[in-house]
């Protein structure tokens, strides 16, 4: 059937990584339209060692994938030696006890800077990379959540049918704990450059860990 063919589809400039062009070239809702179809993999890489890694790996078998990837060069989460990569397996970025960060794509190395910024204030912060946000990795998401009191998910999507709808569900069937989805609006997203857009909804590191600290302190 379709939905079993050896197709794999790039999604280029994903999220708002043409931001300065405005909201008809927003692409905010990939996640959820893709994750919607049959056996369709979604995966959205962290960096540009995590995307080598996938690219190889996805090159190697015979399912479908839809990849995204944004347009504007982002800061490193791995290195060349150290890429830690299992297909279909988060990566396990920070183990911490106090909170779990869940992000995907562009958004793992601003949930790292904000474990980094927590640690200053004593919060102890995991950070897990789901570069596989379909097919989920419920056990990583599990684990993480039963060893740490609330669940932060970040992504640069809309705050439906995401990283952060199937997180959710896997808590709060499996270890429910409280669970705060960090996302793009509802809403047209304004004008601006990726940082500039980052900034305005607090996805950047110092506006994650200002979200984190406020939500454990509730």
């Amino acid at each position: 059937s379709y939905s079993n063919t050896n197709v794999k589809l790039i999604g280029i400039s994903g999220g708002v990584s043409y931001g300065a062009l405005g909201m008809s070239h927003h692409s905010a809702q990939d996640i959820a339209a893709m994750s919607a179809i049959p056996n369709m993999r979604v995966y959205l890489p962290s960096d540009r060692f995590q995307t080598a890694e996938l690219v190889r790996a996805l090159v190697a078998d015979n399912k479908p994938a839809y990849i995204r990837v944004g347009r504007n060069p982002v800061e490193d989460v791995y290195t060349e030696d150290e890429c830690p990569f299992q297909m279909d397996r988060a990566t396990w970025v920070r183990r911490g006890t106090d909170v779990t960060l869940v992000a995907t794509g562009e958004m793992v190395r601003h949930a790292v800077d904000a474990a980094d910024l927590l640690a200053e204030q004593g919060i102890s912060a995991t950070v897990l990379d789901m570069y596989c946000v379909k097919p989920l990795d419920a056990e990583a998401v599990i684990e993480a959540a039963g060893a740490t009191r609330a669940v932060v998910t970040v992504e640069e999507h809309s705050p439906f049918g995401g990283l952060g709808s199937m997180v959710a569900q896997v808590v709060g069937e499996h270890c429910p704990r409280p669970v705060k989805c960090l996302s793009l609006p509802d809403a047209p997203v304004i004008t601006g450059t990726s940082p500039e857009v980052f900034a305005h909804y607090g996805l950047t590191g110092e506006g994650i860990a200002k979200t984190v600290a406020e939500f454990l302190g509730n």
